[in-house]
């Protein structure tokens, strides 16, 4: 498992300042447009810093928690706002709840939420990229950003379904935020070392591999029984969880589709050489819920 806690990924070139709220429960970001020198009120005229930390340290109640965007008191400038020497316009706060009403099942095991900003630099409701995947297969981090058109501000990953205060999560920011309902931060990365391809998440996610000692031949026509094991990108260290994953094969026959780890992360699947020959191969895919291939099984038919 990998480092939890909120981590500042620094120098990231951002325009806004962000406060942040992290909790079991709950995981939000407020957002700032730095002012400009001079700048004497905004378009909703202006608020203290203590009278707007108020508000913003009460969690947004909307009804039914669906990640609406907490607008009240937009477009307020906050002249000592901490950490802009020249205040901030306030543009809202977006929240993610681990309750309450939600799109279906998109908060699983293997997820990643993303709250980002628009280009009016509005925060926008969360979304698991993930939830996408099995369509559509958009994991690489710029390309999500391209094709959506806006710019991440909180990253939540959530390779096992946990509190949000037990993830990691990652604020995008040219400086610290501002730390609100005692929030803390675990650490620090400058963004000029984080790779650039696009796959950072992955360290912080597993795969799906044959178990030691697992049998990888099938005989014509016969079964066999597959063992499969859970384990961490980052080090290759067993990932002890119970999950549900899903199969699917390119030939061949799987008596079924579903298959739930035990405790230790292990399993195993059984698959059929029905209709094929020596020499043939069946490719078998593990996916998640949501995500397509955390595991990939060649099995050479005898």
């Amino acid at each position: 498992m990998t480092q939890t806690g909120l981590v500042a990924i620094t120098n990231c070139g951002v325009p806004l300042h962000y406060a942040v709220d992290i909790k079991a429960d709950y995981a939000g970001i407020a957002v700032f447009e730095r002012a400009a020198q001079g700048t004497q009120s905004g378009m909703a005229g202006v608020m203290p810093w203590a009278e707007l930390r108020s508000h913003l340290e009460t969690p947004p109640s909307l009804g039914n928690n669906a990640g609406f965007v907490d607008l009240s008191y937009n477009e307020v400038l906050v002249p000592d706002l901490p950490g802009a020497a020249h205040g901030g316009i306030y543009k809202g706060r977006s929240y993610i709840f681990a309750d309450g009403m939600r799109g279906r099942d998109e908060l699983v095991d293997y997820s990643l939420i993303d709250i980002a900003v628009g280009h009016n630099g509005q925060p926008l409701p969360w979304r698991n990229r993930f939830a996408q995947s099995a369509r559509e297969k958009v994991d690489l981090s710029f390309r999500h950003r391209a094709r959506a058109q806006i710019a991440n501000a909180l990253v939540i990953f959530m390779p096992l379904e946990a509190p949000f205060d037990q993830l990691r999560i990652e604020v995008l920011c040219d400086q610290d935020p501002i730390f609100l309902n005692g929030t803390e931060i675990a650490g620090r990365v400058d963004d000029a070392t984080i790779p650039k391809d696009g796959q950072w998440f992955r360290q912080f996610y597993f795969h799906a591999v044959a178990a030691e000692g697992a049998v990888l031949t099938v005989p014509a026509g016969g079964r066999a029984e597959v063992a499969v094991a859970l384990h961490w990108n980052a080090d290759s260290a067993p990932c002890a969880h119970a999950l549900a994953l899903k199969l699917e094969s390119d030939a061949g026959y799987l008596p079924k589709r579903r298959l739930v780890t035990g405790p230790d992360g292990t399993g195993s699947f059984a698959v059929e050489a029905l209709g094929l020959a020596p020499g043939d191969q069946i490719a078998v895919k593990i996916n998640t819920e949501h995500y397509t291939a955390i595991g990939k099984m060649v099995l050479e038919v005898v």
